[in-house]
């Protein structure tokens, strides 16, 4: 089994080499390797780029910013509302 401080060494590496290609048979690039944060990365880059295309969101935050009512900020309400007395179930 491989120890810990091995592993790190690979992935420091790794990491130094850069952006790594898989290539096929010809040496034509078909993949790119990613480290794991790139990845995760990636992946809200997606998601971001498919609540963009979403209509209902969009007429929502449209909306949303239309609205001449002055918005309180997220701790200010946390900090006005009311407490609840609801069991928390864990």
């Amino acid at each position: 089994m491989m120890s810990q401080n091995k592993s790190d060494e690979f992935t420091v590496i790794l990491r130094e080499q850069g952006v790594q290609y898989v290539v096929d048979t010809a040496g034509q690039p078909v993949a790119v390797l990613l480290a794991v944060e790139e990845y995760e990365h990636y992946l809200d880059l997606m998601e971001d780029e498919a609540d963009n295309q979403d209509a209902e969101l969009a007429a929502r935050l449209s909306a949303a910013a239309q609205s001449e009512e002055e918005r309180l900020p997220f701790r200010a309400y946390i900090a006005e509302r009311e407490a609840t007395d609801d069991d928390i179930h864990g």
